[in-house]
């Protein structure tokens, strides 16, 4: 199940949120649902919530150090989390062609030009947390 990254200024707080989305392309077994005598039996109460995958080491590998980054952002002074707000959140095609130039051609990412709600995201992939290294060098010590 790919994991898609969305990065969020948020006005308020002046600062992101990291938004992971998670999409079911049904590569996965579903993991709380189990077949029984020709149909599929639901183990849990719909009512309630419950998520149909679990991650991989790999894929939890990437979701600890892309949040190890997003701490990273989070530390950094108002100034400088607006100077990063363009290339986080994709807002020009240059920030968008520079995260492409650094990913897979097989790597997820959409652009929505929806000017009250724009939304960028990018499959997260251990290019996609280089190019975050790289951009958030600077500011590590």
């Amino acid at each position: 199940m790919p994991i898609l990254v969305q990065w969020k200024w948020i006005e308020r707080t002046k600062t992101f949120l990291v938004i992971f989305h998670f999409f079911d392309n049904y590569s996965n077994p579903n993991l709380r649902i189990r077949k029984k005598s020709g149909h599929w039996e639901i183990l849990y109460p719909q009512k309630k919530a419950w998520m149909s995958w679990a991650p991989s080491h790999v894929e939890l590998g990437l979701l600890g150090e892309l949040l190890r980054y997003a701490n990273i952002v989070d530390g950094l002074k108002e100034f400088e989390k607006r100077k990063l707000r363009n290339v986080l959140e994709g807002e020009s095609f240059e920030d968008i062609d520079d995260i492409a130039s650094k990913v897979p051609s097989t790597t997820r990412i959409f652009k929505s030009y929806n000017r009250k709600d724009p939304f960028f995201v990018v499959e997260l992939c251990p290019e996609y947390i280089e190019y975050l290294r790289k951009i958030l060098k600077l500011y590590m010590n």
